[in-house]
């Protein structure tokens, strides 16, 4: 077909509308259009909502009209009365249609509200059942409703099935079939027996097959795989008994609460991420806390919680991080674990062995007045930011080897009352070891002292204290109180020769601390690419 110059014009000013049109339409997308429904005609009344729907009409008429003019060249001329005639009945039976649309919304909402308000009651009615059968079933009756739910009605079908965990629960009569329990006693009254009174006592029967089942249901909602995910959802399980949990892989978008929670039996939580606040204050795990992996991009609190075993090996921690008055009864594992925002054991109570070997502080921690009963390590840990220690007291060994203090380190009024090395250990902008105690032996040997160290009023007690074959001692060279008074020195605090000769010349330490650099700048690339890796899986 062959087009006239005048043609291929208009040809061409109806491409470009319709590509102004599908720009709109790409704006309006589904989800879009359903918040603009349920804004305009679902929440205000008919006749409201009928006005709005023919103001918005005539707001698209208006705007095709000036994509009409503007685009496609139209005649001047007077419209003829059939014309307009034509276009009154159009415009009559675009109105009808508008409404007849408003109405069945409306209409198709009233019905899916009933359906969800019976299948949500009937579901609920079975949870509350005696028989444990029917409440195992209540629990998929009420994920089936959440799963064809949306926003509030899906988070109110969640709310009820936490609730159901939060309720009290005696975990003697959790798998139990019995289901009522009447204590008899006799009645007393002005010192005679008159008859008896009956307590009635009645528990919901095998309560715990119940509970695993909603924890299972969940977990599965909660991870990649799950053909429909509530991730975005919030969780409360404030206060709730949660026996044998795994949330393995699990990603809570939503706020997670788990303050006084209680955990029966190994609670799982590797490589599970979460976006939102995770909330485990005053929680109680009374087997092994497994949290290998475990990514927490925002803020996490575990403060004043009771650990037995801890797993915290490789957990990212890209906001605040709070183990506040913590207490782990068992060991305490941090290895190559990451924090990236304000970190805080404060008051936090090791019993038994810690590890925190590679692990990598980004901004300020502090350990104040923590207690380390058995051995504690922070072998090659690097800290990038100030690290705090005072009035922690270690009771077995504090090792230190190969650590990284690129911040300030303050060991004020530390109590080492075991074996204590910093072998290898780099301080390069301030510490301060003063009032510290070392009560049994240490060791700074092969290690770097290139900032503004201070070693005031330190007791050095008794055992070998050596500072030999230092790779960089100053300048500055570290204060101690015999700096001024060689005779002041204590005899077991080594070498004799005082001051200590390094080593190795400071140069070679330069290139040693650039290789530290690196090092730390490649974690932090592959932690910031992880990160992002977690981001666009969630989307």
């Amino acid at each position: 077909m062959i087009f006239s110059g005048e043609n291929r014009a208009m040809m061409g000013r109806l491409r470009r509308a319709g590509a102004q049109i599908a720009r709109w339409v790409a704006v309006l997308r589904p989800t879009r259009i359903r918040k603009l429904l349920g804004l305009f005609m679902g929440g205000v009344g008919l006749f409201p909502a009928i006005v709005a729907a023919l103001c918005l009409g005539l707001g698209i008429a208006l705007g095709a009209q000036w994509v009409l003019h503007r685009f496609i060249a139209t005649s001047t001329a007077r419209a003829a009365p059939i014309d307009l005639t034509k276009l009154s009945l159009t415009v009559v039976a675009g109105v009808g249609g508008i409404v007849a649309l408003v109405v069945a919304y409306r209409r198709q909402r009233d019905l899916e509200q009933g359906r969800f308000v019976e299948r949500f009651g009937a579901a609920a009615a079975q949870l509350g059942n005696t028989d444990v059968a029917v409440r195992i079933a209540g629990v998929y009756a009420m994920a089936g409703v959440a799963d064809e739910s949306r926003g509030l009605r899906r988070q109110q079908c969640i709310d009820v099935l936490c609730g159901y965990l939060r309720l009290p629960y005696k975990t003697e009569h959790g798998a139990s079939g019995r289901t009522k329990f009447v204590i008899k006693a006799p009645r007393v009254d002005h010192g005679r027996v008159r008859g008896e009174t009956e307590e009635h006592i009645e528990y919901r029967q095998n309560d715990s097959e119940v509970r695993k089942t909603i924890v299972t249901v969940i977990a599965d909602h909660l991870r990649p795989t799950a053909e429909y995910s509530w991730s975005t959802s919030n969780f409360n399980f404030r206060a709730a008994y949660l026996e044998d949990v795994n949330f393995t892989a699990a990603r809570f978008s939503g706020a997670a609460r788990f303050d006084n929670a209680t955990f029966s039996g190994t609670a799982w939580f590797d490589d599970a991420t979460f976006s939102s606040t995770a909330l485990f204050s005053g929680a109680r795990f009374s087997a092994s806390a497994r949290f290998p992996g475990a990514t927490f991009s925002h803020g996490v609190a575990f403060t004043q919680t009771m650990f037995s075993t801890a797993w915290f090996e490789g957990a990212r921690f890209f906001r605040t991080a709070y183990f506040d008055n913590a207490t782990f009864s068992s060991r305490a594992l941090f290895n190559m674990a990451e924090f990236s925002g304000t970190t805080s054991f404060d008051g936090a109570k090791f019993s038994d062995s810690a590890y925190f070997d590679g692990a990598m502080f980004f901004s300020p921690v502090s350990f104040r007045e923590a207690m380390f009963s058995d051995p504690a390590s922070f072998r090659s840990a690097m800290f990038s930011g100030t690290i705090v220690f005072s009035h922690a007291a270690f009771s077995g060994t504090a090792q230190f080897r190969d650590a990284t203090f690129s911040g300030a380190a303050r060991f004020r009024d530390v109590t080492f009352l075991g074996n204590a090395s910093f072998d290898s250990a780099r301080f390069t902008l301030t510490a301060s070891f003063d009032r510290a105690v070392f009560s049994g032996p240490a060791s700074f040997s092969d290690a770097t002292f290139s900032g503004f160290i201070t070693f005031k009023m330190v007791n050095f007690g008794t055992r070998p204290i050596l500072f030999a074959d230092l790779r960089q001692w100053g300048p500055p060279e570290p204060i101690f109180d015999w700096s001024q008074d060689i005779s002041l020195k204590p005899s077991n605090v080594g070498p004799q020769d005082w001051p200590p000769t390094p080593a190795t010349p400071a140069a070679n330490e330069s290139v040693t601390r650039r290789r530290s650099w690196f090092r730390l700048a490649l974690r932090r690339f592959g932690q910031l690419v992880g990160i992002a890796l977690d981001s666009s899986a969630g989307e």
